[in-house]
């Protein structure tokens, strides 16, 4: 009995162990079937992935696709995360050539769907690569749609990034994410919260200069310091004037340390003439004599670069600030050597606003010339500086109409009836008094009583003073 029983109890073990070697057996056959299935996956994703490296997107486009039917996103997340990343690559290279929009949207919907899939502790390089793409395609897709929309999830996904990319684990995709989201703050800042996102947009451009050092990266440097330069001038607007302009001063001179005339004539050029309108700036507030003749030094320096023949709009910017230097410099001393010489910047400004291809320009330099010669005829008394004004201010009102600038257009004819009023003193009175009459009249279908009643009050006066002289 014993024998028999411990005959049966061998068999059973037997059986057993014979049916877990055969249960073990299929289970490593499936795994075997499986990895080979999952090696030939990986096989045709380096092959995809070869291929948008050599630019053959839609070839890799057409693997990624492939795959995708594959893949169980549930079952290998990570796989599925990989594959719609570089699906999303593709479509996004697609979009520099055809189909813009369409090719930015999916590009963005396989981008989000990696991140989705992907864990950021287990793949943090493809989780923070993913996040850098959907921003950089957010940021494209907002030149044409949704623009402040698309630029708020350009900068949640530039700071998921981040969340990833540290100064000292990835310092050339902090840099990276930092100097792209500094572009988004900028941008959103014309959006609303203007003062928050330069704040922001000046800190994410700082960061980027721990990786940038004029050493290592001279030109990356000099371009985050032209930049960081901007962000501060605009932030000036709002507090700390001085300081801001300042630091705005600072980074332009940091990147002239780089930006060298002989081989970046043009950052050259720019650099200075950012630093004059900084001085400008800074003399505008104070007439200080050193803030002025910085600021000139600064734009003849610029001057020696741009010239009317090859960046004329620059030029012609410059040309119509340093009058205006000038003219704050008449304030300091020299009044009429230094109002003249505003006369003839404005002058050459003009050679390039033109009336019909900068007819905004063009009317701004008209009134500042027709104000500046009425101060040199108040200096002067000359009939000849009165007709210089009148002239520039019957210019500016070639295009500053009633309808489209009717505040300019008023205070333009409010100008005009004071120096036909003097004109008058000089010259044929009656004809020139009918004018100053005719141009309060102009100016008062805009300064009505309900609207602006002291401006109103003011030519209703002159007006009458002059209807009881023709009377």
């Amino acid at each position: 009995m014993d024998i028999w029983f411990g005959g049966l109890i061998g068999a059973i073990i037997g059986a057993v162990l014979a049916a877990i070697g055969i249960v073990v057996a299929i289970i490593l056959s499936e795994y075997k079937k499986q990895q080979a299935g999952r090696d030939k996956i990986l096989n045709r994703l380096d092959t995809a992935n070869m291929l948008l490296q050599e630019n053959m997107t839609a070839d890799a486009l057409a693997i990624y696709t492939s795959l995708l039917k594959e893949i169980s996103k549930e079952k290998d997340s990570e796989t599925y995360s990989l594959i719609k990343s570089s699906e999303g690559k593709c479509y996004y290279n697609l979009s520099f050539r055809t189909k813009l929009s369409e090719n930015l949207i999916k590009a963005i919907a396989a981008f989000e769907d990696s991140a989705k899939f992907s864990n950021p502790k287990k793949s943090p390089d493809n989780y923070a690569l993913t996040c850098y793409n959907l921003g950089s395609a957010y940021m494209k897709l907002s030149e044409f749609h949704e623009e402040e929309k698309s630029l708020k999830k350009a900068v949640d996904a530039f700071n998921k990034t981040l969340s990833v990319y540290t100064l000292s684990s990835n310092p050339s995709g902090y840099a990276l994410a930092n100097h792209n989201l500094c572009s988004a703050h900028n941008m959103l800042a014309g959006f609303n919260d203007i003062e928050n996102n330069l704040l922001k947009a000046a800190k994410s451009c700082t960061e980027t200069l721990n990786v940038y050092t004029p050493e290592g990266y001279p030109l990356n440097h000099a371009d985050a310091q032209m930049k960081l330069g901007s962000i501060f001038n605009a932030l000036s607007s709002f507090r700390n004037k001085e300081e801001y302009l300042s630091k705005a001063v600072n980074s332009y001179k940091a990147a002239l340390k780089i930006y060298v005339p002989d081989k970046y004539p043009a950052e050259f050029a720019a650099a200075h003439k950012s630093i004059g309108n900084c001085y400008k700036s800074f003399a505008e507030n104070s007439e200080s004599e050193s803030d002025i003749i910085n600021a000139v030094t600064e734009y003849e320096e610029a001057l020696n670069i741009y010239s009317a023949d090859n960046d004329p709009i620059v030029y012609a910017e410059i040309k119509k600030n340093l009058g205006d230097v000038y003219s704050l410099y008449a304030a300091a001393g020299e009044k009429l050597d230094n109002l003249l010489k505003a006369i003839r910047f404005y002058e050459e400004a003009l050679k390039i606003y033109n009336s019909d291809e900068y007819p905004v320009e063009f009317s701004s330099v008209q009134q500042t010339l027709g104000n500046t010669s009425l101060i040199i005829f108040a200096e002067t008394g000359k009939e000849e500086n009165l007709l210089r004004g009148i002239t520039a201010y019957l210019e500016a009102l070639r295009v500053m109409t009633i309808l489209e600038h009717p505040l300019d257009y008023a205070s333009i004819h409010h100008k005009l009836g004071d120096a036909y009023t003097d004109l008058a003193k000089l010259a044929d009175e009656a004809s020139n008094l009918k004018k100053a009459q005719s141009a309060y009249i102009e100016a008062l279908k805009v300064y009505t009583f309900e609207d602006t009643p002291l401006d109103h009050k003011v030519v209703a006066l002159k007006l009458e003073k002059i209807r009881r002289i023709v009377s």
